[in-house]
């Protein structure tokens, strides 16, 4: 059993990368001040936009972009958002932030956290942005701290961390970090004949439980897989594009962009899932676009679940981008993991996995 003990140096700031492409935002964070990361992502933020009350509110803004809608959302996005300027007249995402605690302590400086829970669930649950609540007071973002990210520059902590290991939550499993293919971990069932983990799986079944409540339907499509059956996905992905007029060597590289090979998939793990919509259960990008994707992707940290396979990350996880795919890492990670837009890779890599 190998473990990885390191001490971690913890930034009181992030650097931050923003890529457009084509008028939509593939995965964008900006820091405001050192202190208050906003990590836009690929998420549609229209419903509290209003074109002509932001021309209006920030003629600095109008002068530039001029009062095309579409040009104006994309700064809003891009740049508005980090500067906390206020989309619409039904909505401040400041005020927001200061009305509820309980946000507070999860998203902490994370601006477009807010913006997501509000769209996603907050309006459906009569949470209050465009006034301060009775006895509320505004607050700064400069008065809160990433989430489990300490606000002292350079502190330096000790942890031990375990990325081998197949039953740890942490474990990472991909092209290059594999587990024994006969390994097999105590699974229960999540609905819709599907198996996840078994102490995973309450957490599961709260987070499907949540969403139902909130008017959301999504179900587990694909939960754990054993070594055997990763095999029959992988030789019938490998055969179908053989059938292109691939050959073996190049046939094997691209199934594996699409299905990991048996023992280098954390489906085995009983640890990940593809979840979707119910409305929609394609495992495909048009999946980001529904409800459901929606409010996964601004809750999961919340259970402790990951968007496993980002856009835009392709070259770090050497899988295409999987709007269905979520994984589990446990709370603090997955908070931490999705306030900074980077992978399970990345994670490990800061703490020393190789």
């Amino acid at each position: 059993m190998k473990f990885l003990k390191i001490k971690k140096i913890l930034p009181a700031s992030l650097i931050a990368l923003c890529l457009c492409g084509q008028g939509s935002v593939l995965a964008n964070a900006s820091i405001v001040n050192n202190y208050s990361v906003c990590y836009a992502a690929e998420f549609d933020y229209r419903a509290v936009f209003d074109s002509t009350y932001y021309a209006q509110r920030y003629p600095d803004v109008a002068a530039i972009y001029g009062t095309e809608p579409e040009a104006l959302y994309s700064h809003f996005v891009n740049a508005g958002m980090a500067e906390v300027r206020q989309p619409s007249a039904a909505f401040n995402v400041q005020i927001y932030m200061s009305n509820y605690e309980d946000l507070q302590s999860i998203f902490g400086s994370d601006i477009a956290a807010y913006y997501k829970h509000y769209i996603s669930s907050g309006k459906n649950e009569s949470r209050v942005g465009d006034h301060l609540l009775p006895g509320k007071k505004l607050k700064d973002f400069s008065e809160l701290s990433a989430v489990s990210v300490p606000a002292k520059d350079n502190q330096i902590q000790e942890k031990t961390y375990d990325f081998i290991t197949p039953s740890s939550t942490l474990v990472v499993v991909n092209h290059s970090h594999g587990i024994d293919t006969k390994y097999v971990p105590s699974v229960a069932s999540v609905g819709n004949g599907q198996l996840m983990r078994e102490d995973v799986a309450p957490i599961v079944l709260k987070m499907i439980s949540d969403a139902r409540k909130q008017g959301v339907g999504i179900s587990v499509v694909s939960g754990y897989r054993s070594a055997s059956r990763q095999t029959m996905l992988y030789n019938r992905k490998v055969n179908y594009y053989k059938s292109l007029g691939c050959n073996d060597e190049d046939a094997r590289r691209k199934a594996a962009t699409v299905v990991n090979p048996p023992g280098y998939s954390e489906h085995q793990t009983g640890l990940c899932m593809d979840i979707t919509d119910t409305s929609y259960r394609g495992l495909t990008t048009s999946q980001e676009r529904t409800k459901g994707y929606q409010w996964i992707l601004a809750h999961c940290a919340e259970y402790g679940f990951i968007l496993r396979y980002p856009v835009g990350k392709e070259n770090v996880t050497e899988v295409i981008y999987e709007p269905w795919h979520f994984r589990y890492v446990g709370k603090e990670a997955a908070i931490e993991i999705m306030q900074r837009g980077i992978t399970l890779e990345e994670y490990a890599a800061e703490r020393g996995l190789k």
